[in-house]
């Protein structure tokens, strides 16, 4: 049985569509130059990951007009889905997006015109990235002229890269290091990292080689805006909860070939209550910018707004877990504040065949024992009450990925075999 903290600490990712600003209709600026008669995305609310096992059932219902597409050089890429048998096969258009700003993406000229080929009652488009550095396309499915209105049951959206399963870390201290309720050493603290790191991903074929260890202050290029004589609250100090502009450390003589390692950001702790760390949900972006950062405090706030301090050992868990968010893991069990966000109640669970979910933290299911009435409650006081009261027979409660934390973090279990799957997947996919 998993013992969980007085006030329940939450693991927490925020998807593309968060990190990007992206949310509702109208998102996309001037069209391009071609003629009027091609149909054009008209939203790309939903992004649409390569290797996502989830549900996502407003995939389905968006495709056709319009979701966001993230593809990466040297990619090869295949989308399919069940045959209709009352319609022909569609056109897959796809079109490269521009970002203008942190909300808009302005339609550029279109990348692929794809027709399908059957395999045993499935429509199969295949197509490679062509682009030099990591892209976003935006879809069109086209039939006579019109979007698409055909089924698109058991869809799925594969990539395969070769980049390699080498993979090195640099933990970046912003701020003062605020040390650990176990009174752990930074050394330390890194050593262990470095340690289940390694421990954690080796199963499945991936290599960490090495943890750097940085303090934000050291960037002449950031000037002194990351002083190492007072605590750093992510999310306070600036409304940047992934202090992006640490990520991408430059190489050097003595640590080459580092710019394109994970970043993992360690401040004081993250100005939100009870979360202990954040990360882009299959971010991709290995090398600096938007998404390319891993937070985690050494502390975090409980709900009475007092602060707690973490152990080395959840400090490094919550690391790891939050690097299987960038690396496209979903939590076992969704929260509620996630499918809420998301805007799609179908993403309760991870989609993975090895993986069990908990139902009892899922509201919306039928077999759900939370009251009506709490529906109109906060979203981010919703998931705390469901799990204080359902969290001890989890199925999932031990798994890296579940969303809370436990007081006994030495009992978690390692990453089943499909998830490490997916994340060496998405590591080969990656630019690195």
């Amino acid at each position: 049985m998993v013992q969980m903290k007085k006030n329940l600490s939450f693991l927490a990712f925020l998807g593309l569509a968060v990190v990007f600003g992206l949310s509702g209709c109208g998102i996309f600026g001037t069209e391009s130059s071609e003629s009027d008669s091609a149909l054009k995305p008209l939203d790309a609310t939903f992004s649409i990951y390569a290797n996502d096992p989830a549900p996502n059932d407003s995939l389905k219902t968006h495709l056709s007009t319009g979701v966001l597409m993230r593809v990466y050089p040297g990619g090869e890429y295949t989308l399919s889905f069940d045959a209709d048998a009352d319609h022909d096969a569609p056109k897959l258009l796809l079109y490269r997006l521009t970002s203008q700003d942190l909300e808009t993406f302005t339609i550029g000229s279109q990348t692929k015109n794809l027709t399908a080929t059957d395999s045993a009652g499935r429509w199969v488009y295949h197509f490679d990235c062509g682009e030099s550095s990591m892209a976003y396309w935006g879809t069109v499915l086209v039939e006579d002229g019109e979007y698409y209105t055909g089924s698109l049951n058991n869809l799925r959206f594969e990539g395969v890269g070769t980049n390699s399963l080498h993979l090195k870390l640099n933990l970046i201290v912003v701020g003062s290091y605020g040390g650990t309720s176990d009174d752990v050493s930074l050394d330390s603290l890194s050593r262990l990292m470095l340690e289940h790191f390694r421990s954690a991903f080796s199963a499945g074929g991936i290599v960490v080689d090495t943890l750097y260890v940085h303090r934000a202050s050291e960037r002449t290029d950031l000037s002194t805006a990351y002083p190492d004589n007072e605590p750093w609250l992510a999310g306070k100090y600036s409304d940047d909860f992934f202090v992006t502009e640490v990520g991408g450390w430059p190489n050097s003589e003595a640590e080459p070939d580092i710019y394109n390692a994970l970043d993992l950001v360690l401040v004081h702790r993250i100005e939100k209550t009870g979360v202990l760390g954040y990360s882009a949900l299959f971010s991709g972006n290995l090398g600096g910018g938007l998404g390319s950062t891993v937070v985690v405090g050494t502390h975090y706030l409980e709900n009475n707004s007092k602060e707690s301090s973490q152990s080395a050992l959840q400090i490094v868990l919550t690391a790891v877990h939050e690097s299987g968010h960038f690396f496209g893991l979903r939590h076992t069990t969704s929260t509620t504040s996630e499918m809420m966000s998301s805007l799609d109640q179908s993403n309760y669970h991870d989609g993975l065949d090895d993986t069990p979910f908990c139902g009892a933290l899922v509201p919306l299911m039928a077999n759900s024992e939370i009251s009506a009435d709490l529906l109109d409650m906060p979203s981010e006081v919703m998931p705390r009450i469901y799990l204080e009261k359902k969290v001890t027979s989890c199925p999932d409660a031990l798994n890296p990925m579940f969303p809370v934390s436990a007081d006994n973090p030495e009992e978690t279990e390692d990453f089943t075999e499909d998830q490490l799957a997916l994340v060496a997947k998405m590591l080969q996919l990656y630019t690195h």
